[in-house]
């Protein structure tokens, strides 16, 4: 588990590096944006407030009535507070007056930003200066009733933005570097509380493959490992009731096989010893083979069950009779009926329409449930009722039997499982019947409930099949023989 945590964190680190890298190079280059935007904002914001206030004294100058020495001193003065270089720069876009260190190169006056300024609007640009320095230029209009006076231009080397870009750029590297760390402590605990649980499933594994099935994960967690510890429970639990159905299966198996075995090989002596008359031959044969009839349908019980299970068992397309087969079903079983004591009832509603099914397979469904009934209704009733309606095909097996407890409902489904264990023995069977049923109506998208008031108070199976598939007038064309 070591080994998976080590690279979790190197896969954690390595997404940190990336994640925040690719993050701080994507704010970084806004940070820069934003910052010389900033910047010249500020600058164009300068320039128009000192446009402004020094209205009134240019306009004064151009109509001769000013003083040119009052106007240097105020732009020397706005020049010290801003820490800019000023020009004033008249119409014809000449240097008219500038602060101390302010020089008139025409490359100071020619600028884009003095050009949009004549024209009535604020200016930006950046170029080199007289000595090569990279600097910043903001030029406003002094306007009077609409006309440009003269243009104030404003100068500063971009260093100053440059400056605050650095400034924001270490702040961010700092916030990165510090917020990947907490994330990678994050994720190293992550890792650790995540390969925990994992080091434990293996142990529990481990013990589960040894047969110890009683082992069980802590479910105290309420998220995806939880979740697992919760499946993993589960299947202990699955594994442990398989076994279970196994063992139980094989008890029941062997008893069902023992009792028709054992009478097949008591008469086959009997008669290869010619120790029988004429009606007893006879009837020993037709006994050996009612019970090999017996376990081959035991035996064909099994064969279907697992080709359900493996999907192999092919959805029928037969249009079936269900009176005629429900008939036939209840003839094959008058002997058992007759040997427990039981009156079989059958009622059919009119009209009722054929099914599109498997012959086969309907056969397997009232089979078992009907044998179910009479088996467990000993010195009772069994009714069948067939009937339709909303599209919808009702079978109907009902007995005044021993009933089922509350408490087995749930489990009657269960393979190998059998709802009175006190007359396991008396009653046949291994309990695969009801959830033979279970698998053949899946297929065709069918239901079984069974209900019972409780015990001695009798049980009703009632089947749902849909009859999506069945004929305008309700008759087949090609109907099963």
């Amino acid at each position: 588990m070591r080994r998976l945590r080590t690279r979790l964190i190197v896969v954690y680190a390595g997404l940190i590096l990336l994640g925040f890298g690719g993050l701080a190079w994507l704010a970084g280059g806004r940070v820069s944006e934003g910052a010389y935007e900033d910047f010249q904002l500020r600058l164009e914001s300068q320039a128009s407030l000192i446009a402004r206030s020094l209205r009134e004294e240019v306009e004064h100058l151009a109509e001769g009535e000013g003083s040119a020495g009052a106007v240097a001193q105020r732009l020397e003065a706005f020049a010290q507070e801003s820490g800019t270089t000023l020009r004033l720069i008249n119409r014809r876009g000449d240097l008219w007056l500038s602060s101390a260190d302010a020089q008139g190169s025409a490359s100071a006056l020619s600028g884009a930003e003095v050009a949009r300024a004549l024209r009535g609007e604020v200016g930006y640009a950046v170029r080199r200066d007289e000595q090569g320095q990279q600097t910043a230029y903001a030029a406003a209009p002094i306007l009077e009733d609409g006309e440009v006076l003269a243009v104030l231009q404003l100068a500063t080397p971009v260093s100053q933005a440059q400056a605050t870009v650095w400034q924001r750029w270490l702040s961010l590297v700092v916030g990165v570097v510090a917020l990947g760390l907490l994330t990678l402590l994050a994720s190293i605990w992550l890792a650790s509380t995540l390969t925990r649980p994992l080091e434990q499933m293996r142990n529990s594994a481990l013990r589960l493959a040894e047969g110890d099935f009683s082992t069980h994960l802590p479910q105290g967690r309420q998220d995806e490992v939880g979740e697992v510890a919760k499946a993993f429970n589960h299947m202990a639990d699955q594994v442990q009731g398989m076994l279970d159905e196994q063992r139980a299966f094989a008890s029941n198996a062997s008893h069902e096989l023992r009792t028709p075995l054992t009478n097949i090989r008591l008469r086959s002596e009997v008669l290869r010893h010619g120790l029988a008359d004429g009606p007893t031959t006879q009837r020993y044969i037709e006994e050996i083979d009612d019970e090999a009839t017996r376990m081959t349908g035991l035996v064909e019980d099994l064969i279907l069950l697992s080709r359900l299970d493996a999907g192999r068992a092919e959805r029928g397309q037969e249009w079936v009779d269900v009176e005629r087969l429900a008939r036939s079903v209840l003839r094959e079983l008058e002997p058992l009926a007759r040997a427990n004591h039981v009156r079989l009832w059958m009622e059919v509603a009119p009209a009722l329409p054929l099914l599109e099914s498997s012959e086969n397979h309907l056969r397997v469904v009232l089979r078992n449930l009907l044998s179910n009934a009479i088996k467990y209704a000993s010195d009772g009733e069994v009714r069948l009722a067939l009937a339709s309606a909303d599209d919808t095909l009702h079978i109907s097996v009902a007995d005044n039997g021993a009933g089922i407890d509350a408490a087995a409902l749930p489990h009657i489904f269960e393979r190998f499982y059998r709802a009175d264990e006190t007359r396991g023995r008396e009653v046949p069977g291994v309990g695969l019947g009801l959830p033979l049923v279970v698998s053949i109506l899946a297929v065709y998208g069918a239901e079984l409930t069974v209900e019972s008031e409780g015990v001695g108070r009798g049980t009703v199976a009632t089947v749902r099949w849909p009859l999506e598939s069945v004929t305008g007038d309700g008759r087949a064309k090609t109907p099963a023989s």
